[in-house]
């Protein structure tokens, strides 16, 4: 089950947003650093800008008459001209707004409308208001005014040629025009060569976003950090403008595509962005006019190179010469790019216009697009898009020449686009003329989809194969069933699996059953009942896939399999290692628990974060992979090591929510958690139960671990026969590192430590060397080097917690901790983090090992110095910092 989260009131920035589809999102409230005082400003923040905001404001103090903005449509001419003059509005100069939404070419509207806004229509004549004296009365003035035009380019040339003078002679007063402008467009011609020549004008062209202002533009939208791969992702496909950008969030947000998971936004899914035709990317068109027909046909078609413009005449139905005026008319407006060829200028643009296209009218476009590829009249040199318009064509080209390219394509992108795999493979099984191709397309799709992590689109296909059990190969059948079983325990849940297992299902061999339902029986963490079905079985040679599963449920049990797992050919075996041993498969396309695990042990706690939140939010769209439990762990336990308790706690809170496999591998971080905050007790019963519950299960898989804590936890008691039997019992169900650990906590076997730092050291796991190096210097058998290198280690993972404790440690053991400005600026920074996470005063003590007076004391010094005034001040701008930290993590 996945939380979707509420949206929250302004604010309350502490409030953690866990798991959400984005729709409601929570938007900044802070005003940028430059201007934290003053007045809230209106509308969103034109991020990127501040320099060019910067000049205008200069230009205006110094009395340039004319200022021009330009840029191409969606790049926040708009947006600056509001920002300069809510600034202005700040310096209490006064600001006239004339906003132009259809050409203007009578001079005294104009003349009225401003002197109007500024008071003096009478200086100027109220019945008819003359330019000259509106100029005049704007000259006497002794106060700086500043008139924002927007949309200049509607003032007609002819407006432009009588306003010239008059404005020219304004030049040495303290009156200044702030014009926008759009591009290619050239605002005023001649008048502004003239202007330019005579030193009256300034210019300044806004560029397209970089990639560090698309984040901080993002992070201001979602109040979150943008995941790795999104900016650059938005940014390409947006081309740095900043109103496309903001289009695309709020349509992606609409079809579910964007999740925000743990305060970080994930593009999940390449389902076309949708926003209303009333938002403001639309704004330049006319859904009743011909340009419009015209734009939404070269959205498709836009990626060919040909007669592009005869394609849209035969899908529009619109006459060639119209079609041409359009397109002409949209390359000067600065919507299509400049140069051969026909097309959209901004890829999001595209994208965006193609929701609007009703079914028939895509697929038309898109079968005279493939047809004119497939005649040699056009090419496409991108193989996704081309891919793309053989899906949207569908039946209307060739089936079986469509269905081969798409099983082709589809295929080689699994791995890049599982998006465009998914879509084009399902769509191959629909085109497909001869029922055996479709049965191999089918079992193509689910098995692909399985692999993906696509569990609802895995388990449409299986149902598809299995109903037509005549056409399938004993082989086929089977291998329908197994990745049936894995999908259903992604995309069903519990409930299905328990349906599934209760009585023999109607498609499976007699001979095939037991197999079948001891993978069902694994995925319902029954891996005894798993084992008992095939070891009931006798000889599992004649069965493909048994010794496979015997094998899985075996290790989980800590019993001996008898005999080698034979090696099964093709993609199914892979399914089935993902499925029920997720952290031994590693082919590709990887998934997000292995990589998680594997980042997580090679100290790449940033990527560890990131695949653990990517696979949540994919498991929002497609279903949850019941094997995730060690990805969740891990992810449980970086975040209490760096002290985000709360953002742990919502972790651990929404993986107990959900069905997984082995649920006592959460119990750990569950204890550390508690352990944190001085509940110690609460963290040993955790710790036993999780024990008792995996000995129910007859499981071992995951227990050394709590054995391994709770014979910690009787050593320092002094229960030290209590100790002796649980390093006993780790000697029976752990690994090498955790028998080793058990002699050294335990016995305090020096052999027992040589060996384990060694073997930590080769392992290359920095978080596992760290806590070898504590435990032999702990029990006295290492040197003091020990626990300086464990505490640089801790410090290369950002672990402060561990880090606090560690000094305290090496405090008590007489060795001196390094960098001690380093240990102040470390100390209060995770003060703020364990305030932000809702922390008393008495809890944080407990976890820095101090006073609660102490902790007092430094809460009240960490105020002084930074100019906080409260718990509430100081938990938004810790949350502030740390997603502005987490933009750049890789």
């Amino acid at each position: 089950m996945i939380s979707i989260c509420t949206p929250f009131p302004p604010g309350t920035p502490g409030i953690l947003v866990f798991v959400s589809n984005a729709t409601h999102r929570p938007r900044s409230t802070s005003t940028p650093p430059e201007h934290r005082s003053g007045a809230a400003l209106p509308g969103p923040h034109p991020h990127g800008r501040e320099e060019v905001i910067s000049r205008v404001l200069d230009a205006c103090e110094s009395a340039t008459p004319v200022v021009a903005i330009t840029g191409p449509p969606g790049i926040g001419r708009s947006l600056v001209l509001a920002r300069v003059r809510a600034l202005l509005a700040e310096q209490q100069v006064t600001t006239a707004e004339v906003p132009l939404v259809r050409p203007e070419n009578d001079v005294a509207h104009l003349v009225a409308w401003v002197a109007d806004q500024i008071g003096l229509l009478d200086a100027c004549g109220r019945t008819a208001p003359s330019l000259h004296r509106l100029c005049a009365a704007l000259a006497a003035r002794r106060d700086p005014v500043v008139v924002l035009v927007d949309d200049a380019h509607l003032i007609s040339p002819e407006v432009f040629a009588a306003l010239a003078g008059p404005v020219g002679a304004l030049a040495g007063t303290r009156v200044t025009f702030v014009c926008a402008f759009p591009t290619p467009v050239d605002g005023p011609g001649p008048i502004a060569g003239s202007l330019r020549e005579r030193g009256l004008l300034h210019e300044e062209r806004l560029r397209p976003l970089r990639a560090t202002e698309v984040e901080r533009m993002l992070t201001d939208l979602l109040w979150s950090a943008p995941a790795p791969g999104t900016v650059a992702r938005l940014r390409a496909c947006c081309r740095g403008l900043p109103a496309l950008v903001r289009a695309a969030v709020d349509g992606f947000a609409r079809t579910g595509g964007l999740r925000v998971v743990d305060h970080h936004a994930h593009l999940v899914d390449q389902r076309i962005p949708r926003v209303p035709l009333t938002h403001p990317v639309f704004s330049g068109f006319d859904p009743e006019s011909s340009s419009w027909s015209v734009v939404k046909a070269l959205s498709l078609l836009h990626p060919l190179r040909g007669d592009v413009p005869g394609l849209i005449a035969a899908s529009t139905g619109l006459e060639p010469d119209r079609v041409h005026e359009a397109l002409t008319a949209l390359r000067a407006r600065g919507v299509l790019a400049p140069g051969p060829g026909w097309r959209l200028r901004v890829p999001m643009l595209a994208t965006l216009i193609t929701a609007y296209l009703g079914p028939y009218e895509r697929s038309r476009t898109a079968q005279l697009a493939v047809q004119a590829v497939w005649s040699g009249t056009a090419t496409c040199t991108d193989g996704d898009q081309l891919g793309e318009r053989l899906a949207d064509a569908g039946k209307l080209v060739d089936r079986d020449r469509a269905a081969a390219e798409l099983l082709a394509r589809g295929t080689e992108v699994a791995g890049r686009r599982p998006d465009f795999a998914d879509r084009w493979l399902r769509t191959a099984v629909e085109l497909c003329t001869d029922p055996a191709d479709r049965i191999a397309a089918l079992h193509r799709h689910a098995t692909t989809c399985a692999l993906l992590q696509r569990f609802a689109s895995a388990a449409g296909s299986t149902e598809l194969l299995l109903r037509e059990p005549d056409r399938l190969s004993d082989r086929t059948r089977l291998e329908a069933l197994l990745v049936h079983v894995v999908a259903l325990a992604g995309a069903g849940g519990p409930a299905a699996l328990e349906e599934f297992v209760a009585a023999p299902s109607p498609w499976a061999d007699a001979a095939e059953w037991p197999v079948v339902r001891a993978v069902a029986l694994c995925l319902l963490d029954r891996w005894r009942d798993a084992h008992t079905e095939l070891t009931a079985v006798g000889e599992l040679d004649a069965l493909p896939f048994g010794r496979l599963v015997r094998r899985a449920a075996a290790a989980r049990l800590g019993v001996d399999a008898p005999g080698a797992e034979p090696v099964e050919d093709g993609d199914v075996r892979r399914v089935l290692l993902r499925a029920l041993l997720p952290a031994v498969e590693r082919s590709w396309p990887q998934t997000t628990t292995a990589a998680t695990i594997d980042a997580s042990r090679a100290g790449r706690w940033d990527r560890a974060l990131h695949q653990a939140r990517l696979g949540i939010a994919t498991a929002a769209v497609h279903g949850s992979a019941p094997g995730g439990t060690a990805a969740l762990r891990e992810m449980a336990r970086i975040l209490i090591a760096r002290g985000q308790l709360n953002r742990a706690r919502a972790v651990l809170a929404d993986a107990r929510s959900r069905h997984l496999l082995l649920p006592h591998l959460l119990v750990l971080p569950e204890a550390e958690l508690e352990s944190a905050v001085g509940d110690h007790q609460r963290a040993r019963h955790l710790i036993a139960a999780g024990i008792a519950a995996a000995e129910r299960q007859g499981v071992v898989a995951g227990t050394a671990e709590l054995h391994l804590w709770l014979a910690e936890a009787e050593f320092v008691s002094g229960r030290l026969d209590a100790a002796r039997n649980r390093a006993e019992r780790i000697a029976a169900v752990g690994s090498r590192r955790h028998r080793l650990l058990a002699r050294v906590l335990v016995h305090q076997d020096r052999d027992a430590a040589a060996r384990l730092v060694a073997l930590s050291r080769n392992g290359g796991r920095s978080r596992e060397l760290a806590e070898a190096l504590v435990a032999v210097a702990v029990a006295g058998l290492g040197a003091e080097k020990a626990f300086v290198e464990a505490y640089e280690l801790y410090g290369e993972l950002d672990a402060l917690i561990p880090r606090a404790r560690l000094r305290l440690l090496m405090r008590a053991r007489k060795v001196t901790v390094p960098g001690r400005k380093a240990t102040v600026a470390e100390t209060e920074r995770l003060l703020g983090v364990l305030i932000a996470n809702g922390l008393t005063n008495s809890q944080v003590a407990t976890v820095v090992g101090s006073s609660e007076k102490g902790v007092e004391a430094r809460l009240t010094r960490l105020f002084q110095r930074t100019g906080y005034r409260s718990r509430a001040e100081l938990t938004a701008a810790t949350l502030s910092a740390e997603i502005a930290s987490e933009v750049d993590a890789p």
